[in-house]
């Protein structure tokens, strides 16, 4: 852990900083107070959406069902990885990749945000601070829930079931995600291209981001991007995001592999997939995979539906529909910051260590 030291010189019995020391620190403060301005204090995602492992955005009457899960767990993952059922149909994590936690993470609360959206659980244990939260009261929200737990108790409406919540907060802040994230220019960009749409076809995939935001758009010729027996693991320094855009005519389709981040630094909230398709085909479909510090949003405001099939790790699913069915999952949200804060913030910790040496210097 980095420390900074502040060395004062006393000639005479008073206090004096160098200039140089001085103006470093100046700097520092108005870098700092630049980082807590609205201008660079507003991401991608703030806290209110952040708080959800899932998100459930669409109405029951064009949808069924907004959000559904079936058995095991949400904010926890009790099970050794990977779990039963997942071993021997994945391939083995890397060796760099970060270590999939085990354990009752207690960040499992949903959001059901339209006001005739619904949910259905079923066998699930759920764990978090307030568990289903929906706009619309429980009456209409509840179309299921049978063998269910909240923080260990039985899920009802006096326990972990909240209806006519105010979920404004979210709804306004993927609204304006779902207007910035297709033009967002980010500090890096990176084009791929396939073909035949397939990303790792039994192979180990690296993408190694530096510092700030990179923004990933991928060309599939017109073909379902897809992902197969394969890893694909993100790493960079802490400080390090990635938005991946999948395109337009292209489902994401993932098959026993597992896309995790690496242990270089970066965190388990800065990697976000995304996609705004415009229909109501299920655009990202995961089976028999470990995810670790990677997020899912489906913006498309069409019907447009996430499906997790034996899933296990950390993540957060946000679309008008989800199917979830065999997870374990706890939330790994993504929290993507305004472009440049981050190499900001290094540049000044760099000017105020180079100038604290100095001013060490000058006063040994």
């Amino acid at each position: 852990m980095a420390r900074i030291e502040k060395q004062a010189w006393k000639p005479r019995g008073g206090i004096c900083l160098s200039s140089r020391t001085i103006a470093a620190w100046s700097l520092c403060l108005a870098l700092f107070v630049g980082l807590t301005s609205p201008a660079f204090a507003v991401g991608i995602a703030s806290d209110q959406t952040s708080d959800y492992l899932l998100v459930g955005l669409g109405s029951q009457g064009v949808i069924g069902t907004a959000t559904a899960v079936s058995n095991f767990e949400l904010g926890a993952n009790t099970s050794s990885v990977p779990m039963s059922g997942l071993s021997g149909s994945v391939p083995s994590l890397p060796g760099n990749a970060q270590t999939v936690f085990v354990g009752v993470g207690g960040n499992g609360d949903v959001a059901v945000t339209h006001s005739n959206g619904n949910f259905d659980v079923s066998n699930v244990e759920i764990f978090g601070d307030t568990g289903i939260d929906c706009t619309g009261g429980l009456d209409s929200c509840n179309t299921g829930n049978s063998n269910s737990d909240f923080n260990n108790s039985a899920l009802n409406n006096a326990n972990g079931l909240n209806g006519n919540v105010d979920l404004s907060g979210v709804t306004a802040e993927l609204s304006d995600a779902r207007s910035e994230i297709p033009s967002f220019v980010g500090d890096h960009s990176l084009s791929l291209s396939f073909g035949d749409g397939k990303w790792g076809d039994s192979d180990n995939v690296v993408i190694n981001l530096a510092l700030g935001i990179t923004v990933i758009d991928i060309d599939t010729n017109e073909n379902d991007l897809s992902l197969t027996n394969s890893n694909l693991l993100f790493d960079g320094p802490d400080g390090a995001f990635a938005i991946v855009r999948i395109p337009d005519e292209a489902n994401f389709l993932v098959n026993q592999s597992n896309i995790v981040v690496g242990d270089g630094g970066i965190g388990l909230n800065n990697v976000l997939f995304y996609t705004d398709k415009g229909d109501n085909n299920q655009h990202i479909n995961i089976n028999d995979a470990i995810i670790n510090g990677i997020a899912f949003w489906d913006l498309g405001n069409s019907g447009g539906e996430i499906a997790f099939n034996n899933v296990q790790g950390c993540t957060q699913a946000i679309a008008d529909k989800i199917n979830l069915n065999d997870v374990r999952l706890n939330n790994c949200g993504a929290a993507i910051p305004e472009p440049g804060t981050g190499l900001l913030v290094a540049v000044g910790l760099g000017v105020l260590g180079a100038a604290s040496r100095t001013g060490m210097r000058r006063a040994s």
